[in-house]
């Protein structure tokens, strides 16, 4: 068993799908299929089972699979001590993003960041936040941007604290609420009990009917359709052609949502890790959403 042993077990588990993971790693399926034959035969036992839901690890796959993990982190450290010693930015980057940081602003960062450290192989994990939280604290990534609020006692930047808007088509602008439907989305917990509470103190929980998506694109189309209203954040909002109303709760306080860094501080240590945070910092003040004194706040560390 070596290191590409350790990486298909990889990215079995982040695919569940062998034909997804032969695609990632830039074989065929039925080369993958051979070496997982090989490495079952070499270990001496049933590694994974195909199912219609997927590929399933087998208990003894599981039980592994920290040992695994615990491998690749070691190589790919080792790989970030040399490039350190040889003064290069290179190893790898495993990423952890937020489905809407994703969208709207991951592109730009991941090419100002190529284009200066063409060495650094990165690894995209796209979920949402709270899956993220947990990816960082089992060292399956070396940054996680949230969003929202997580405790975490180690390293943490926040990038901004963006409004989150009521959003209606035009032809609908001062109507009741109540009279046409609230279109909402799932999302993580803490979200959805704020957007729940505003509903709750302007008396619009009530809507005539509701209905649910998973893509906020789905949702700003139907908004944009006249279909009916919702509540989303201000970083999905930028090509919206409707009205957009900033919230307030009853108190006063604005309704807001946070975005943040989220990192080890041993990973810290790493080039490529430090070296994209400040990427992310200075993109994000180029775009408004951070202080100077933000943005260069690792530059000194």
């Amino acid at each position: 068993m070596d290191e590409k042993d350790c990486e298909l077990i990889e990215m079995l588990w982040e695919t569940r799908n062998i034909t997804k993971a032969a695609e990632r790693l830039f074989t065929t399926q039925s080369a993958l299929t051979k070496r997982i034959q090989k490495l079952e035969e070499e270990l001496g036992c049933e590694l994974f089972i195909r199912s219609r839901k997927g590929v399933l690890f087998t208990p003894v796959a599981e039980r592994i699979l920290p040992y695994v993990w615990q491998v690749s982190d070691s190589m790919d450290r080792i790989r970030s001590q040399v490039a350190i010693y040889r003064k290069e930015v290179a190893g790898t980057l495993k990423l952890g993003v937020s489905i809407n940081f994703a969208r709207y602003r991951l592109a730009d960062v991941l090419k100002g960041f190529m284009d200066q450290y063409p060495n650094v192989d990165i690894h995209v994990s796209t979920m949402q936040s709270t899956n993220l939280y947990q990816s960082l604290v089992k060292n399956e990534i070396s940054i996680a941007i949230v969003r929202g609020s997580f405790k975490w006692n180690e390293g943490m930047v926040t990038l901004s604290e963006e409004p989150v808007c009521l959003v209606t088509a035009r032809e609908h602008a001062g109507e009741p609420l109540n009279s046409y439907p609230y279109i909402g989305r799932h999302t993580d917990a803490g979200f959805y009990d704020k957007i729940q509470l505003w509903r709750a103190e302007n008396g619009c929980q009530e809507s005539r009917t509701n209905l649910w998506v998973d893509d906020i694109g789905s949702c700003l189309e139907m908004v944009s359709r006249g279909i009916g209203w919702s509540i989303l954040p201000e970083i999905c909002l930028k090509q919206f052609d409707g009205q957009i109303t900033p919230l307030y709760f009853k108190d006063g306080t604005p309704f807001t949502r946070s975005s943040h860094i989220l990192y080890k501080h041993d990973y810290f240590e790493l080039p490529q890790v430090k070296k994209f945070i400040q990427e992310v910092l200075a993109r994000e003040y180029f775009m408004g959403e951070r202080t100077q004194e933000a943005a260069d706040e690792l530059h000194h560390t």
